[in-house]
């Protein structure tokens, strides 16, 4: 593997993703999953991290879902990977309360879905749901968390981010990191193998190109506008794919991790090789590049 590759490699697999489920408490407009009841228990998380830890160094864990504060169990899991010095991102709608059984707030970063000001982020996500997730993040600051902000982006929302950032500067007396995720695009939710699944489309439209191009020009945006956003990434039904947003099984979570590495490394290996984006950190899906491949060529 050529070396910036490679050290970019080195850098990524110390952090694993694990979606533990679909289901959710809400019933998002414009959700692309199709929100399957596959779940995965506490022995296969905690095994899996086990195991892991034997092969290669590990310092950050993402969680996501669904919603994960739905499982009785994600906050024990938690509270025994922190115990361990393990750095833990919850990805979460923020509508759940259970800050109060974490143990190590210090060792937590909270990413709370938040798609703009309050009356776009309603119509999304359902009335009353911007004052609980704001709730959740002021207590979660008083509390001495991490916070962070997840928001999908549409033409909609997309002319007011300047006005939710300083909305948020406002309210917490902080500057907040926040992360756009354009709103995935209508050929790419066609072509999705296992989702197909666009949801609304009037009130919530896809950017165009030009603002695609924009948004990840001059904001923090996932995926990042150099891709390197891969890793291993579990998935519910413990199949073990090469990002969260993976089609191509590298194996299942059950595998060898050195095996399911080595398959990772070699996607990223015949991803150079076909070089088809200059100036990328590599992608484990070069054939199904989260829908914004062709904006970034």
């Amino acid at each position: 593997m050529e070396y910036q590759l490679n050290q970019h490699f080195q850098q990524v697999t110390r952090n694993l993703y694990i979606s533990p489920l679909e289901r959710c408490n809400l019933h998002c407009a414009i959700c692309y999953t199709k929100k399957t009841n596959a779940v995965l228990s506490q022995k296969e998380i905690l095994g899996f991290i086990n195991r892991y830890r034997k092969t290669t160094s590990l310092e950050t864990i993402t969680f996501c879902g669904g919603e994960l504060f739905l499982l009785p169990y994600m906050t024990d899991i938690i509270n025994e990977l922190t115990k361990r010095g393990i750095f833990i991102q919850l990805i979460t709608n923020g509508t759940i309360d259970r800050l109060d059984s974490l143990k190590e707030p210090n060792s937590i970063n909270l990413i709370v879905s938040l798609d703009g000001l309050e009356r776009y982020h309603d119509k999304n996500r359902g009335k009353g749901n911007f004052k609980k997730s704001v709730q959740l993040l002021e207590k979660a600051h008083a509390k001495g968390f991490h916070t962070e902000i997840f928001s999908i982006v549409t033409k909609q929302n997309y002319a007011d981010r300047e006005k939710f950032e300083a909305y948020l500067t406002q309210k917490f007396q902080r500057q907040i990191p926040v992360t756009y995720h354009p709103r995935k695009p209508q050929d790419y939710l066609l072509r999705h193998p296992y989702d197909n699944r666009i949801g609304i489309m009037k009130g919530f439209d896809f950017l165009n190109s030009k603002q695609l191009v924009q948004i990840m020009q001059t904001k923090k945006t996932f995926p990042p506008k150099e891709l390197g956003c891969y890793q291993i990434a579990v998935l519910p039904n413990g199949t073990v794919v090469g990002c969260c947003e993976g089609i191509t099984p590298l194996g299942t979570i059950t595998d060898p991790i050195d095996l399911l590495l080595h398959r990772l490394s070699e996607r990223l290996t015949l991803w150079k090789q076909a070089g088809t984006i200059k100036g990328c950190l590599g992608c484990a899906e070069p054939d199904f590049v989260c829908g914004i491949k062709k904006y970034i060529q």
